[in-house]
């Protein structure tokens, strides 16, 4: 990794493949923050050009750097945006979230308060109500029996060396990859982080915005999505040595929701509950 700079407070590594209007809003709420100690580093997996005027609007404005690598994979593509890093911390904002103009000054304070390795905050819609897992509403420090309910990947603060201590996200996971796991890289590497010694905080009050996946209309697209999620959760917990009846939970869910769905005339919630399940169980498997 490239030598720290002090003057950098924080980093953006943002990898993005197949957006652009959501790419746009993106930039223009870090433009926007109140802070200008940071920079961002965009990893661009697109095969054609529709980032280039979006960026060269921001140059200006944003200390921003666009890579290009021939690669695939968003586990790839963040470890080797954070290898060129230069501040004190590192974020990874999804290529369709959004921050709040105080979203750095939230998180300063918090490290100020509460001296850690790494910080965790809430997902939020555009109406500021949480989506994505059941977080706390109180503040915790992070710990195996946690993770899954304390962590999502663009409100993760990570300092720079103790990411590096890590070796980053293991590249076998997350979108992209090209293996059956499509999902659950950030609870992989918080895991690492643990084992390793590190300290973690989750602070409900420091928020990130992104569009809530679960308004929109089932389709077998998202069912295959859920799907490749689910094997990277039951992955990663026999992975990190998590016992069954710990994991059985997570079995239990989605095929309560096949029943119910089936029950009420919602086939195509149903499928996707099956997908899920199918999803979680062979992922549990193949981790043996």
């Amino acid at each position: 990794m490239s030598s720290n700079n002090p003057a950098i407070f924080v980093s953006m590594v943002v990898a993005t493949l197949g957006r652009s209007s959501e790419f746009d809003e993106l930039l223009a709420s870090l433009a926007a923050l109140k802070r200008r100690d940071f920079e961002v580093i965009v990893v661009d997996q697109n095969p054609d050009d529709r980032l280039v005027p979006i960026i060269a609007r921001f140059q200006g404005v944003l200390d921003i750097r666009h890579l290009r690598p021939k690669i695939r994979g968003l586990s790839r593509a963040r470890n080797l945006g954070a290898a060129e890093a230069k501040g004190q911390w590192i974020l990874f904002p999804d290529d369709d979230c959004w921050y709040a103009p105080d979203f750095l000054d939230r998180f300063a304070a918090l490290v100020a308060s509460r001296p850690a390795d790494f910080y965790c905050g809430r997902a939020i819609n555009a109406e500021g109500e949480t989506i994505m897992a059941r977080f706390p509403a109180e503040p915790e420090t992070i710990r195996r029996e946690n993770v899954w309910t304390t962590l999502i990947e663009w409100v993760f603060f990570v300092r720079r060396e103790t990411f590096a201590r890590s070796e980053g996200f293991d590249e076998q996971l997350g979108v992209g990859a090209g293996t059956p796991w499509g999902a659950y890289e950030g609870p992989d590497l918080v895991l690492k982080l643990l084992k390793g010694g590190a300290s973690g905080v989750y602070e409900p009050s420091l928020t990130g915005y992104h569009p809530d996946e679960r308004a929109g209309p089932p389709s077998p697209e998202a069912a295959r999505k859920m799907r490749n999620y689910g094997a990277g959760l039951g992955y990663v917990m026999r992975r990190h040595g998590y016992g069954f009846l710990t994991f059985a939970p997570h079995l239990l869910r989605p095929l309560a929701g096949m029943f119910v769905y089936t029950a009420t005339g919602r086939p195509k919630l149903a499928y996707r509950s099956r997908q899920l399940l199918l999803g979680r169980w062979t992922g549990w498997r193949s981790a043996a």
